[in-house]
């Protein structure tokens, strides 16, 4: 049980719950307790009951590894592992408090441009040793679609969708071009805490292999219902720290058709969880990179 991994950290830690607000690592949907070290020092403790299930206790190890691993030399601010607890019962990890959430509205240039030079260095990461294969969620929406749920969001914005639909296969090839690089796996604002140093990137619970388009594009798939459009800034000083890795033309194009992609496949079981407003956003972005990129989401198109 939750509660059970709970005290049983607490006390092998030998931590104070605070009460205080959580962090923005609860977005990843393991539970997260604001506590004091017997040092004073403030953190966050997060626990990953096995009743969540197979997936969730995978993906909680892949996170204790990544921070015994990876963090000490990957070259961005990540939150301290202070501590650890691994029974049947589940996973726990003590984290530090590496720095407070903001809203994406609130991002300045500055914040977007750091961004984009530590997700460059992150994907310029060395590859660690052991098993850092990840699920590929817009790789399996395409080969398997909801079709029904697709045509039922998409049908009235995208004249292009059948087309879409019907070439899902060469929008997997073309994402495929890309060299396979270490990747946060769940990046957006909501899992970027600021701080005087700059950006800290908490929630590695998907990190490992895979396609630098994708963490880019992300960024736009969650900030978009709220009106917020990702600033050029944060591609050309990505491209400026991964210039001799990447042809600026084809990353670019790349993140388009990747963003895309998430909208029409893997978007519409998400609807439900944004207000009309939000919805409305979502579906005219989608409809003006489908019209850019040549309507099936594979071409140049005009623009």
């Amino acid at each position: 049980m939750a509660t059970g991994l709970l005290t049983a950290a607490l006390t092998a830690l030998e931590l104070v719950r605070t009460g205080d607000a959580p962090s923005a690592e609860a977005r990843s949907g393991a539970g997260i307790h604001r506590v004091r070290t017997p040092a004073g020092e403030l953190g966050y403790l997060k626990v990953t009951p096995a009743t969540l299930g197979e997936k969730a206790v995978a993906d909680a190890e892949r996170e204790l590894r990544f921070y015994r691993q990876v963090a000490p030399t990957v070259p961005v601010a990540t939150p301290a592992l202070l501590g650890s607890l691994s029974s049947r019962e589940g996973i726990a990890l003590l984290l530090s408090d590496a720095g407070t959430e903001r809203p994406p509205s609130a991002w300045t240039g500055q914040d977007w441009s750091r961004l984009g030079r530590d997700l460059a260095r992150i994907h310029a990461t060395p590859v660690p040793t052991g098993a850092w294969a990840r699920p590929d969620p817009l790789a399996a929406a395409l080969r398997a679609p909801d079709l029904d749920q697709i045509r039922a969001f998409w049908t009235s914005t995208l004249p292009a969708l059948e087309s879409l639909l019907a070439n899902w296969d060469e929008i997997l090839a073309r994402l495929g071009e890309q060299p396979e690089v270490f990747v946060h796996g769940d990046c957006h604002t909501g899992n970027v805490v600021h701080a005087d140093r700059g950006p800290a990137f908490c929630d590695w619970q998907s990190a490992g292999l895979g396609r630098a388009s994708a963490d880019l594009a992300f960024l736009s798939v969650r900030a978009t219902p709220g009106g917020v459009r990702i600033p050029p800034e944060l591609v050309r000083h990505y491209l400026a720290h991964r210039a001799a890795d990447h042809d600026p033309a084809a990353l670019q194009m790349a993140i388009l058709v990747e963003e895309l992609a998430v909208y029409v496949f893997e978007w519409p079981p998400f609807a439900a969880y944004n207000d009309s407003a939000g919805a409305a956003r979502v579906r005219r972005r989608a409809r003006a990179l489908a019209d850019r990129l040549g309507g099936a989401g594979i071409g140049a198109g005009p623009g």
